[in-house]
């Protein structure tokens, strides 16, 4: 691959994980075959990956995360992480599913940006949804040992609170019942 071109992948990779992660991440890409090619060393933990269109998306994972990553791509049968992963793709996504890990047949699902906390979850103890939503959290691949924590948009966005700060009180409104119904 002309040098070019791996810096434009090592680029894209980077930009889907936070920057805080990115100066120290490894940059690999992942072959047909599920083999990983480095196209750089790191040194914080975290590796980033350039996606490709319909396999796979640009990403960056810590330690568990990317083991949780390589299991799925493997099709293994359930993730073999011991201890929680987290997983940033913060260019968005297409997905087959949002219920089958496995399915690659399915229509792509567009995805926005988004980060993942790869860990056991189920709807039934936490009470959220496992329909793909374009903002907010899920239980995607709800039901199967790839069950995980899903949540759409950017966690930095938003103002942070600061001492010096004031701080807005914002509340939102819905429709008011009519009074026969208010009882």
């Amino acid at each position: 691959m002309s040098d070019v071109i791996t810096e434009y992948r090592i680029a894209r990779a980077l930009k889907s994980g936070p920057p805080a992660i990115r100066e120290g991440a490894k940059v690999v890409e992942m072959g047909a075959d599920g083999t990983l090619t480095v196209l750089r060393e790191g040194t914080n933990g975290w590796t980033c990956m350039p996606g490709v269109e319909t396999a796979s998306a640009d990403m960056c994972a810590d330690e568990m995360g990317m083991q949780w990553f390589m299991d799925i791509m493997a099709k293994k049968p359930r993730p073999t992480n011991t201890s929680p992963g987290l997983i940033y793709m913060l260019n968005g996504a297409v997905q087959h599913s949002y219920t089958d890990p496995f399915d690659h047949s399915s229509p792509l699902i567009p995805i926005g940006p988004h980060w993942m906390l790869m860990w056991p979850f189920t709807a039934e103890h936490t009470g959220l949804s496992t329909v793909m939503r374009d903002a907010g959290t899920m239980i995607m691949f709800a039901g199967t040992p790839y069950a995980h924590l899903h949540i759409c948009g950017d966690p930095w966005e938003g103002n942070e609170y600061q001492p010096a700060v004031e701080a807005v009180w914002t509340m939102t409104y819905k429709p008011q019942k009519p009074p026969t119904q208010r009882r």
